[in-house]
């Protein structure tokens, strides 16, 4: 199977929620305003009590508590509302695609490990449009869960023996292809946004990254996600290649700090993702 067969699979057994294609809709219609936006998601308590909460996490530290969808509208804006939507609908994805032949602990640590590293990078670079990256970050590796579910005789070849071997390397070995290639044909059969699901065809493209500072920041988010995910025992950034980060120009320092960042709140975040695993 090739990564669009496994993408196919995961878009005929997995549908966005209706509530994803409205407000995508309305970001991309010049008629529609913020109090439209924070109208349709206030129709669902349920959602807007998570988003709420998603809104008031570590991913934002704002001074005073964020507690309308209209105040979160406005303060966040259209698009980073629509990111927190779409992350709260990976966490229902992640659920729908779970098997028993995963370490599900591990495969959220490396997401949200990613997903907070990426958005941290993001903004101390002042890349603009930070808060996606979050978003990019949490759904890497979606298609991990799609091809244990499929082939897990092919997904166990990819889990590394050794902390040193990267489990990309072993993915595009076994399958021709990496779970990030795979996830972003997965992202755009659910028709996301270009600048959430194309980053992510070339996440471990060493040259590219060279290239591309928005790919950089991925790059070096990954490495850092899996390390700390898996409980690497040297410095995560000994994983990510000096040279990548001097041409996107990011420090050492900033990296640091951003491990740092995600470490004190992993399971904070984890809390609001899924409670079962936290610590």
């Amino acid at each position: 199977m090739q990564a669009i067969d496994y993408a196919n699979k995961a878009t005929a057994s997995f549908v966005l929620p209706d509530i994803c294609l409205r407000i995508r809709q309305m970001l991309d219609d010049h008629n529609s305003d913020v109090d439209d936006i924070a109208r349709i998601v206030s129709m669902d308590p349920s959602l807007a009590s998570k988003l709420l909460k998603l809104a008031n996490s570590p991913l934002f530290r704002f001074r005073s508590q964020v507690d309308s969808i209209s105040k979160a509208v406005s303060v966040l804006g259209g698009e980073a509302l629509y990111n927190l939507v779409m992350a709260e609908t990976a966490k229902d994805a992640f659920a729908h695609f779970s098997d028993e032949n995963i370490d599900l602990k591990r495969f959220w640590e490396q997401s949200l490990y990613t997903g907070l590293i990426a958005k941290h990078l993001a903004k101390l670079s002042r890349v603009r449009g930070s808060d996606r990256f979050f978003l990019l970050g949490l759904l890497h590796n979606l298609a991990e869960l799609v091809v244990t579910k499929e082939s897990p005789d092919k997904a166990k070849q990819c889990i590394p023996e050794n902390e040193r071997t990267m489990p990309w390397v072993l993915q595009k070995k076994v399958l021709g292809f990496t779970y990030a290639q795979c996830s972003s044909n997965i992202l755009q059969l659910w028709n996301l946004p270009t600048q959430i699901a194309m980053p992510l065809v070339h996440v471990y493209d060493e040259e590219r990254s060279l290239e591309n500072k928005e790919i950089a920041i991925m790059f070096i988010s990954t490495c850092l996600g899996y390390a700390l995910a898996t409980k690497f025992k040297g410095d995560p950034i000994s994983l990510t290649n000096p040279i990548v980060l001097k041409s996107a120009d990011i420090e050492v320092e900033i990296v640091q700090d951003a491990i740092n960042f995600s470490r004190q709140e992993i399971n904070k975040m984890l809390s609001i993702f899924n409670p079962g695993l936290a610590s």
